[in-house]
């Protein structure tokens, strides 16, 4: 069936035939109602009398409109108009890429630019179910905002791959579309399972990318033949001839990239879409950089061995490192590696936020240390030595928090139960050494055998020997002349010879800085202003600031700077060996806000990929209150969106960073807490939240109180929950009460036995929920409000950031995550607890801020998940980093 011009499908009017694909012919056409152009793409009529090719043109219209991405063609409408069923899509100006190819290869600025944005298509895809199974040159369109991946007729419902993490949405799929044995898809790009006739998953798009990175690398197809038979033939048992024979001047480590894309078993491929696009930005970074590489560090041989020893067993495990062959050859040198551990089975990372422990590096580079949670919220620390892959759980670490290594990589510190502990990893042999109520604030270990820890957040560190002992304040730790004075001391870290430290140090009228301490005399300064976690290594000064590790030249007996600082990769914490191994977890704040429903399938998106955090549904449902973050500047302002999608509205726009926000029982006003940069003190306010009117202050916070949030009105619109940080001369957290009207006075409505945080209050007024660390750990109580009664602990391993749906259920994330449902019975001021049960995992992005809301009826959650889930998903290791920087 062909359209004549001018033919009309619904107010969509037919201009012009612009090509035809495997599910149908694609026009150019006008959309009388906007006056825009878009493409329309009809369903011939003798594939519409086919119910299979019918139900999988309806499923790409269902395919096409669950995703939303810069670098996917998005889907308009969908319509049926005198028997002739078709979708309207965006017009992409430009040509394919199978075009671009045919006039020879591409440069490999291009072939990696084009691949990362190929990759982030697919890995949008794949978060939400979906596998492509038909990626080739001539689905991707080439236009002036990017590559844009088209063409879902064929993708299908997906499933992880084994032992890999588990995809967002699962859509569920009752009647096979392909029987087994089938073929689809288009045989120069099928992976080898495709053309075996088993089951794909989302490595076989990602040998789809391989073979197609290869051609427009080469400019020639990786596997070609005389017939159908003898490409297939050729798939499953041949390699294309390396890149480089055909164009000399490739890149070493894009061919690894592409080699690993194409091996044949897919356990030996790339496991995500993400991993392949984190690759391609290292090759791409690393092949911008210009100039001879800096001296690598002397190292031993066993140190080589070490490194090779890793590369060939991540190479087997398919981590991207090419073959075996290729790393067993010798060489005289170590080149720079990129690498992606993944947790241990049946568990996740937890490496930021409440208790959590971050990868650290042992000093010799032989061994990794993390804290993963299982799927019965325990969590404990592990060790993994990089030489066997191994990892294995430490008894008595349960709930381990900040692991640091010893000098010699035989122990570790940790925090738990709050007492700093030490742990010979060998032995198992656990020691308390001293109290410490702030594991965030971590610890270092130097050769001389002495600790340096902070007894409570804020306060300066203390010494303590490993071998036991009472812990003794350090010189007093002075801010420079004319500054403010220092509110807060956190990340230590040895220099060389142990008696000069650094440390993250902030203020008032000052943010982050590092500085330098000499044990003996107590002088100290700053070094380095808006940058955490210093570290030293390999000659260099390596830190984060805005979300990216950062390596500069650095004299550690002077503790001067010098020369440029160079980038290493995005994460939101890191550690580094003495000899060239870099370990980070995390990558981006960017997150989204999106429904789930209890079974933790998407249903839609709210705004689009920003720092988000705090999501809070209006009383009628209709509206998301919003907090997005400023990575550039730290601040922080408010977003109102259409619940269902749409534009939203900007609240505000003064000064400093904005706490959570609540809305008011009537809907009609928000309350925040305003403070921070070019703030002076801390202030709980409110104003409409439609975006008119001005701000009216409720209350004015004391002046050693550093930071508060809005967390939740009573229903009668009586009183505002709020938590606030500091107080009583420390860094902790409190929760408190505002009375609206009256005294004005704010109280704790639970009693103070640690650090509580997000008071909510039940539909009824009646109980208050909340979350404490008075077990050691963060776990949810209720206490009837505003009180007397008793105190009821609703989860029993871990569990935060909490909210009603009803007077009746409670729901609340575990530290791992994991979205729990508490069933309870109330009857008068005492409570039960009938049952726990889990739903589903967040992905979410930070664990210090609320990160879901739920409808009154607990049937749908409005929930702040990463943009960037691999990084969170696993541990990157980069190898040899030193080889990378400028001299």
């Amino acid at each position: 069936m062909t359209l004549a011009s001018g033919t009309k499908l619904g107010p969509y009017e037919i201009l012009a035939p612009l090509g035809a694909g495997g599910m149908g012919e694609v026009y150019r056409a006008k959309d009388t109602r906007l006056e825009r152009e878009v493409a329309v793409k009809v369903l011939p009529a003798d594939l519409a009398a086919n119910p299979d090719f019918k139900q999988r043109f309806e499923r790409e219209a269902k395919t096409i409109s669950s995703l939303s991405h810069p670098h996917i063609c998005a889907l308009y409408d969908v319509g049926h108009e005198d028997g002739v069923d078709f979708l309207v899509m965006e017009l992409l100006e430009g040509e394919t890429l199978a075009e671009r190819i045919k006039r020879g290869a591409l440069p490999a600025e291009q072939v990696q630019k084009i691949g990362i944005q190929i990759a982030e298509a697919l890995d949008g895809a794949h978060r939400r179910g979906l596998i492509h199974r038909d990626l080739k040159p001539g689905n991707v369109m080439l236009t002036q905002s990017g590559a844009k991946l088209m063409d879902f007729g064929l993708a299908k419902p997906g499933v992880a791959p084994r032992g890999g993490s588990s995809l967002t949405a699962m859509p569920t799929q009752t009647t096979p579309l392909t029987a087994e044995g089938t073929l689809v898809g288009t045989f120069q790009y099928m992976s080898p399972e495709q053309i075996e006739g088993k089951d794909a998953d989302v490595r076989s798009d990602i040998f789809a990318l391989g073979a197609v990175l290869y051609e427009m690398a080469t400019g020639k197809r990786a596997f070609e033949g005389k017939s159908q038979i003898s490409v297939m033939a050729s798939i499953l048992e041949k390699d294309p001839p390396p890149m480089s024979e055909l164009q000399p001047m490739t890149p070493p480590a894009l061919e690894r990239l592409v080699r690993n894309c194409l091996a044949k078993d897919p356990e030996d491929r790339f496991q995500s879409a993400k991993d392949v696009k984190l690759q391609l930005e290292w090759v791409a970074e690393a092949g911008s950089r210009a100039g001879a590489p800096a001296a690598v560090p002397a190292r031993g041989t066993t140190g080589r061995r070490v490194v090779w020893a890793l590369l060939a067993i991540l190479a087997l495990a398919g981590t991207g490192f090419g073959s075996w062959a290729w790393l067993s050859r010798s060489r005289p040198s170590v080149p720079p590696a990129l690498a992606y551990v993944p947790p241990p089975t049946g568990t996740s990372y937890r490496f930021y936020g409440f208790g959590a422990g971050p990868v650290v590096v042992s000093p010799d580079g032989t061994q990794i240390a993390f804290s993963a949670t299982d799927e019965n919220g325990r969590t404990q620390i592990w060790v993994r030595p990089l030489a066997d892959g191994k990892a294995r759980p430490l008894a008595g670490t349960e709930d381990g928090a900040r692991p640091f290594w010893s000098a010699d990589s035989r122990s570790l510190g940790f925090f738990a139960d709050g007492k700093l502990k030490t742990i010979v990893v060998s032995t198992g042999t656990v020691q308390t050494l001293a109290a410490s109520a702030c594991s965030m604030a971590g610890g270092t270990w130097n050769a001389r055998n002495e600790i340096l820890f902070a007894p409570e957040c804020g306060k300066p560190f203390e010494e303590v020997s490993a071998g036991g002992g009472k812990p003794k304040p350090l010189p007093a730790l002075k801010p420079d002349a004319g500054s403010a004075s220092i509110l807060g001391y956190a990340e230590p870290a040895f220099l060389p010879g142990g008696r000069a430290c650094l440390y993250v140090a902030w203020g008032k009228n000052f943010g982050e800085a590092v500085r330098v301490t000499w044990l003996n005399s107590g002088k100290s300064r700053v070094v380095l202003k808006g940058a955490r976690a210093p570290e030293y290594a390999s000659g260099h000064l390596l830190y984060l600031r805005g979300g990216r590790i950062f390596a500069q030249p650095f004299d550690p007996g002077s503790a001067r700077l010098a020369g440029d600082p160079a980038p290493l990769g995005k994460a939101k914490t890191f550690s580094v060996s003495s000899d060239g191994v870099l370990a980070f977890q995390g990558g981006t704040a960017d997150a989204r806000l999106e429904w789930f429903d209890r079974s933790g399938n998407v249903l839609g998106t709210v705004g689009g990929v920003a720092p988000w955090i705090a999501p809070n549904l209006s009383p009628d449902g209709k509206r998301v209150l919003a907090v997005k973050e400023s990575q550039a500047d730290r601040t922080a302002d408010l977003w109102s969106y259409p619940a269902k999608g749409g534009v939203g509205t900007r609240l505000t726009f003064s000064p400093g960073d904005k706490g959570f926000a609540v809305w008011s029982p009537d809907g009609k006003s928000v309350a925040y807490a305003y403070f921070g940069k070019g703030v002076k003190g801390v202030t709980l306010c409110t104003r409409p939240s439609d975006g008119s009117g001005s701000e009216k202050t409720l209350l004015k916070l004391p002046p050693d109180i550093l930071s508060a949030a809005a967390v939740d009105w009573s229903p009668d619109g009586k009183y505002l929950s709020f938590d606030r940080q500091g107080g009583s001369g420390n860094l902790h957290w409190s929760s408190w009460v505002l009375p609206l009207d009256g005294s004005k006075k704010a109280f704790q409505p639970a009693p103070v036995d640690a650090r509580q945080y997000d008071g909510m209050f039940s539909p009824d007024g009646r109980w208050y929920a909340y979350f404490s660390y008075e077990t050691g750990r963060p776990e949810v109580f209720v206490v009837p409000f505003p009180g007397p009664g008793g105190k009821y602990q609703i989860s029993q391993t871990g569990g935060w950031d909490v909210r009603w749906a009803g007077n009746d259920r409670l729901f609340y994330l575990t530290m791992g995550n994991r979205l729990m449902e508490a069933d309870l019975k109330t009857s008068g001021k005492s409570l039960q607890v009938e049952s726990i049960k889990p739903l589903f995992e967040l992905d979410i992005p930070v664990a210090s801020a609320p990160m879901f809301d739920v409808t009154p009826d607990g049937r749908r959650f409005i929930a702040t998940v990463s943009a960037d889930p691999a990084a969170s998903r696993s541990i990157t290791l980069l190898l040899n980093w030193p080889k990378m920087l400028k001299k």
